[in-house]
């Protein structure tokens, strides 16, 4: 059952993939950083940012979207609602209501809200659901014969650098299933909790993607990995110059009387 779940996932993830170079909002990599906060805020699960973004992405690619700040927000804020609709049991708390609050701090009105996400359908013909990266964690690592403690460990790790890529790269330029499978090589690796070869054999045997392209996609990874942790480390601390006098007078020596 759950192999059969995991070969339609594989054919419907190839619906929105794109080979070619698709447009990027220029603003892109803000917009997932917030909306990935907004998501941590509100408590939402990894999979309603992941489907936002694929979202934003497939609007961008289909309607000129200008950069215009108001506009933009409320795009992106449309587009987690929409995402939120179709991934999430909302509850009335007051963390789902953030997202409320930024529309009115933000003064959108009801009309504006509704002809957003409406906009948003009907550019992308009513087709929201999609399959994401999330969506193959736990089939992946039920092939992975770990420790209850490392597959706990490991399945952070990954859905850390997932959020981290997927805030970088445009959702619609690699399929969702070698991101996923990428992201686990990498956390493997940085965990050190497994022999990188068998785990190669089972990507492969079960999500047949080609090896030459998980590897670029783990090397783009990393590149994320490390840019992110550059700028949460602090700069080292600089050696401590005396200050030089640049007057004319002669330095009194002690020695001279």
């Amino acid at each position: 059952m759950e192999q059969q779940q995991l070969v339609t996932m594989l054919s419907m993830e190839k619906l929105f993939f794109s080979p070619k170079s698709v447009k990027s909002h220029p603003k892109r990599h803000l917009i997932a950083n917030s909306l990935h906060k907004l998501c941590e805020d509100e408590k939402m699960s990894d999979d309603v940012f992941a489907l936002t973004m694929n979202i934003f992405d497939r609007f961008v690619a289909n309607h000129s979207l200008t950069n215009d700040n108001h506009y933009c927000e409320l795009i992106a804020l449309s587009c987690y609602n929409l995402a939120k609709k179709l991934r999430a049991n909302i509850l009335i708390n007051k963390e789902n209501e953030i997202t409320s609050l930024i529309f009115q701090e933000k003064n959108y009105q009801e009309h504006e809200i509704f002809d957003a996400e409406q906009l948003i359908i009907e550019t992308l013909d009513w087709d929201l659901s999609a399959v994401v990266s999330y969506d193959y964690i736990p089939f992946l690592l039920s092939y992975l014969l770990l420790p209850e403690n490392d597959l706990i460990k490991l399945n952070l790790h990954v859905r850390t650098l997932l959020s981290l890529a997927i805030c970088v790269i445009n959702t619609l330029t690699i399929l969702p299933s070698v991101l996923c499978c990428a992201c686990i090589r990498e956390a493997i690796k940085g965990l050190s909790i497994l022999q990188l070869h068998p785990v190669d054999e089972l990507i492969l045997q079960n999500v047949h993607c080609n090896k030459a392209d998980l590897i670029h996609t783990q090397c783009l990874i990393e590149q994320i990995f490390q840019s992110c942790l550059q700028a949460i480390r602090p700069s080292p601390p600089r050696r401590c110059l005396a200050p030089i006098d640049t007057s004319n007078k002669p330095n009194a020596s002690p020695r001279v009387k």
